[in-house]
C-alpha cells in the first residue's frame, strides 16, 4: 500500500512488470475513464498532466492545429468529465 502525498491517505496501486519494464496501475475514478480511447480523452489527460500553469498560448495552437473540427467538436461534448479549467483551455481551441 501507498500513502497518497497530498492527502495522507492510503492509495491503491497495482505494479505489473513486463520484462524490464514496469506499470503502475492506479486507482480512478469512472469520470477520468469516461473518455478512455478516445481523442479527447488523450487532450483532456494530457492537459491535466502539463497542468493548469505549463498550458500556454503556444501549446493551444499547436492542438488547434493538430486536431480536426470532429476531434474538437468531440472534445467540446466531452468537456463535462474535464476539469473547469479544462473547459476554458477547450473552448480556446475551439474558436477560429
Amino acid at each position: 500500500m501507498v500513502v497518497s502525498k497530498s492527502l495522507n491517505l492510503p492509495t491503491l496501486l497495482v505494479t505489473v512488470n513486463i520484462g524490464k519494464r514496469s506499470i503502475t496501475l492506479k486507482k480512478t475514478t469512472p469520470k477520468n475513464m469516461a473518455t478512455a480511447g478516445r481523442i479527447s480523452g488523450l487532450v483532456i489527460q494530457a492537459l491535466r498532466y502539463m497542468g493548469q500553469e505549463n498550458v500556454d498560448d503556444r501549446g493551444i495552437n499547436i492542438l488547434k492545429r493538430k486536431l480536426s473540427d470532429k476531434d474538437k467538436k468531440t472534445l467540446m461534448t466531452d468537456l463535462r468529465y474535464a476539469p473547469a479549467w479544462i473547459d476554458k483551455v477547450v473552448r480556446r481551441l475551439s474558436e477560429e
